[in-house]
């Protein structure tokens, strides 16, 4: 299939308003997945009390056990925030989208705080990363589900969604959001340039935590000598884990090196799948330039990937196709994956 010019609107999942917002396909799964694992993941919060508990019974002092349930508070509050954000009641999944069309003056921003003014005369406030501020300003429009004053906001192309509420007033000390430019170039695109720099940010963010694991493990193995073969073997792997992330932090924050997208048809064989911890899974047929047909597969894809895939048929690579590993993504908009062709 021959390189493609952008076109000025590329075609993209958005979330259907005809639809209760839980049987849509692609999001009603991965908001269940991200519910259930969100959940699963508060568990571990229960472990380190129990081991905190554990620490004080066999005399390990008064510090260390404080620690580990700093520690259990820590992540608790981290899980918390995250389901408060971005996991919707399990009432609004009987509710539908609703889209509201944002007007020319409807849009400001102060910070990282969104302003979009309502059909009624009210405001939408968002908190919102560079990124999704650009998708918003380029589209104008965005989703909302449930009742004010509080709302879940979807956007165009994200299976993500947004906590926000609905005030009388726009964000205080809040100023116009121009409109984008736009770039036919992976390398210039701005949306996905914002999102590389968040993905980046969010990867330092988990290395920073897993460095605070491995000085903890390494605090355990010391003050708690009975675990200390445990405590020195889960410090190595968090300290690994660091490593890497920081590595992939730094690959991010470099832009894409090609200069053009090339637009390939997709075919699915099949549903797709999300895992247990959020990740899509699909794979399918896609032709290339010369004419043959290949397979391709994503087997831990960002679930907005898959939801553009999977509604639009279309498989977008940065550069020209070749077999083998190749970036994938969405002109536009905040998606990027890697997908094996061959």
């Amino acid at each position: 299939m021959p390189i493609v010019p952008v076109p000025e609107r590329v075609r993209a999942f958005e979330l259907d308003p005809a639809m209760p917002s839980g049987a849509l396909p692609i999001f009603g799964e991965y908001l269940d997945r991200l519910g259930r694992d969100t959940a699963n993941r508060r568990l571990v919060a229960g472990f380190f009390v129990v081991f905190g508990i554990a620490q004080f019974v066999a005399g390990a002092g008064v510090a260390l056990p404080v620690g580990t349930f700093a520690l259990a508070g820590a992540i608790e509050a981290w899980w918390l925030y995250r389901a408060h954000a971005h996991v919707p009641e399990t009432r609004l999944k009987r509710e539908a989208f609703r889209q509201v069309d944002i007007t020319a003056d409807g849009l400001v921003a102060a910070g990282r705080t969104v302003g979009v003014r309502l059909p009624d005369g009210r405001w939408l406030r968002v908190r919102l990363d560079e990124a999704h501020r650009l998708l918003v300003a380029g589209h104008r429009r965005v989703w909302l589900l449930g009742r004010s004053p509080k709302v879940f906001v979807g956007f165009s192309g994200v299976v993500r969604v947004r906590r926000a509420g609905i005030h009388d007033t726009p964000p205080p000390g809040a100023v116009p959001v121009p409109e984008p430019a736009g770039s036919v170039s992976p390398r210039l695109d701005p949306v996905l340039a914002a999102h590389r720099r968040q993905l980046a940010r969010d990867l330092r963010t988990t290395a920073a935590f897993l460095l605070v694991l491995a000085g903890f493990a390494v605090w355990v193995a010391l003050g708690f000598p009975v675990v200390a073969w445990l405590a020195w073997t889960f410090g190595a792997g968090a300290l690994l884990a660091a490593l890497a992330a920081v590595s992939r932090a730094i690959a991010h924050r470099r832009p894409l090196p090609e200069d053009h997208w090339t637009e390939l048809r997709a075919v699915l064989d099949g549903p797709v799948r999300i895992s247990r911890h959020g990740a899509a899974r699909l794979s399918g047929l896609t032709m290339l330039a010369d004419g043959r047909v290949i397979r391709f597969r994503l087997p831990k894809a960002d679930p907005s990937m898959a939801a553009n895939i999977a509604a639009t048929g279309r498989l977008w690579i940065a550069g020209v196709p070749r077999p083998g590993a190749a970036k994938t993504g969405l002109p536009g908009y905040p998606v990027l994956g890697t997908v094996w062709l061959g």
